[in-house]
């Protein structure tokens, strides 16, 4: 039988996204001339792509297909895969068109809880902390961190958010060799 695991499209596309969110909170690349209108534009293509639906199509064939890997981590995986897709669908659609701030506030409250959930079965049942434990703890310090920057325009938060950006991109770095047989 052949077994093809979905996991690198989906592990890819989360590095892709956060990697640029995150250059792009450190300010590279970034000056007087910019268009914010354009960058908004553009941040919010990778978010739905790379970050949105890659993750969701992951998501889907892990639950939908057999790929030699136990259902109850399938299930795990799959939802951890699916949570994030939905998540970047929500910051692309507030990139194109910005919606009300208190309720994305509340929606980062949720992403938190459900991160902390997902990170507690992680470590605490799986008992394995890295790489995944660790991806999902600064996920976690990232949920609650960006309504801070995304509201209160403090620069410093922002950079914050930019190196942990970075961090889960480059802890995520062994899922996705794991995932590509590497």
């Amino acid at each position: 039988m052949n077994v093809v695991n979905p996991e690198a499209i989906g592990v890819f596309g989360l590095v892709v996204t956060v990697w640029i969110f995150g250059v792009e909170q450190l300010g590279i690349g970034v000056d007087k001339d910019t268009d914010h209108e354009k960058l908004c534009r553009s941040l919010g293509h990778v978010a739905l792509y790379f970050g949105g639906f890659a993750q969701i199509f992951t998501a889907i064939c892990m639950y939908l297909f057999d790929m030699g890997i136990a259902p109850e981590a399938r299930i795990f995986t799959g939802t951890i895969f699916a949570t994030y897709g939905l998540f970047w669908v929500v910051v692309a659609m507030h990139f194109y068109n910005p919606g009300d701030k208190k309720v994305y506030a509340h929606f980062f409250l949720g992403i938190f809880f459900m991160t902390a959930v997902l990170a507690y079965k992680q470590i605490f049942v799986n008992g394995v902390i890295w790489p995944l434990g660790v991806v999902l703890l600064l996920i976690n310090l990232l949920t609650i961190l960006l309504p801070f920057a995304w509201y209160g325009q403090r620069p410093l938060i922002t950079k914050i958010c930019g190196v942990t950006n970075i961090a889960i991109g480059l802890a995520a770095l062994p899922i996705l060799f794991h995932a590509l047989g590497l």
